[in-house]
């Protein structure tokens, strides 16, 4: 009966019960994260900056109540780590926070050499986000899911000297830049340990970079597939959900399983060996679980409610039989796109994502 579940039931049974266990509905999860400020009472450059882990905790919990989504993911940027690396990171106080670009951490090859290890536990914005996961976990706990966020190494990395010159770096000197990566590696595994240690019942690997949109298969396996493996068996050690983040184009699905042993991927587009979301669930379906894929601008920030229902509707036609599928937006819901919109998401699944 759709309802007899808690969310965080159902996203457990969604996630892993494929093809055996069916959830009362689908799990709806449009990520709505740095969006969940509006109801922090801070400013979204104080919320990133993590002035109140309270605040941020009272966000997330009302905008589950307003929306009605399944689960938080602990997204706040992409910066925490490559800022608590020694990265400048400049904090607007309407738009994401970024690295300062201008200002490169890595500012010639041999800089990698600078790259040093920390706690996690007590180093400044992933702190930040292990804190508000216990928060999180004190207040929600027991009634929604809680995902974790790691970025991964070779993103990390490409922040601290900028995307163009790093990936020039990778084919020069990767003599270089492995031993960076490596160091990374080891926090990054304390870090979802302490996720994991916190409260939250799944921890996310970023690995964006790993989808034929920005290097080739065998480049990213080479210089991330190891790190990855590493980071993500630290995950399952906690006995928690692996979950992978990838909106790039041309996903490495293949590579994914094998070295992210996933339990639920986030995407936005279909993997590199298919051409429909139809083709992708028949080859992918079973192997793990799909959290996608609305697309976040065009429909769930521009789009009228008519657009999102049927968007909906027809995602949940495609990928709801046999289970292991999560209703969500393909990548983060704008910070600033209209939280009305998010549910409507969870309307359309309560219309049409219920398991008879």
């Amino acid at each position: 009966m759709a309802g007899e579940m808690s969310s965080l039931e159902r996203v457990a049974v969604g996630i892993t019960g494929r093809g055996k266990t069916m959830p009362d509905m689908v799990p709806v999860g449009p990520l709505v994260c740095g969006a969940s400020h509006r109801f922090s009472g801070l400013s979204y450059g104080e919320w990133s900056r993590g002035v109140d882990v309270e605040a941020f905790v009272n966000g997330h919990v009302d905008a589950l109540d307003f929306i009605g989504h399944d689960g938080v993911v602990m997204l706040v940027d992409l910066s925490v780590e490559a800022g608590d690396f020694g990265q400048e990171v400049i904090f607007p106080e309407m738009d994401t926070a970024h690295p300062n670009y201008d200002n490169p951490f890595i500012k010639t090859p041999d800089d990698y050499a600078k790259i040093a290890s920390l706690d996690p536990r007590k180093s400044g914005r992933m702190k930040y986000v292990i804190d508000c996961i216990k928060g999180l976990s004190d207040k929600i706990g027991k009634t929604h899911a809680i995902v974790g966020f790691v970025y991964g190494s070779l993103g990390t990395l490409s922040m601290m000297r900028g995307p163009e010159k790093f990936f020039m770096d990778m084919v020069e000197c990767p003599e270089k830049v492995k031993p960076a990566l490596a160091v990374m590696d080891e926090v990054l595994c304390e870090y979802a340990k302490a996720q994991a240690e916190a409260g939250a019942h799944g921890v996310c690997y970023d690995n964006l970079y790993a989808s034929e949109s920005i290097l080739s298969k065998q480049l990213w396996e080479d210089f991330e597939g190891e790190g990855m493996k590493k980071v993500c068996q630290a995950i399952k050690d906690q006995g928690v959900l692996v979950a992978h983040h990838n909106c790039g184009n041309g996903i490495y699905f293949d590579k994914i399983i094998e070295w992210g042993f996933p339990d639920v991927v986030s995407h936005a587009y279909v993997a590199d060996d298919v051409d429909s979301w139809e083709e992708h669930k028949k080859k992918w379906g079973m192997a793990t679980a799909t959290m996608g894929w609305v697309p976040p601008g065009p429909v769930a920030m521009l789009g009228t409610p008519e657009e999102i229902e049927e968007e909906c509707k027809a995602e949940l036609e495609i990928f709801m039989k046999d289970g292991g599928f999560v209703l969500a937006t393909g990548c983060e819901f704008g910070p600033n796109a209209p939280l009305r919109n998010a549910k409507r998401m969870v309307e359309a699944r309560n219309k049409y994502g219920v398991y008879a």
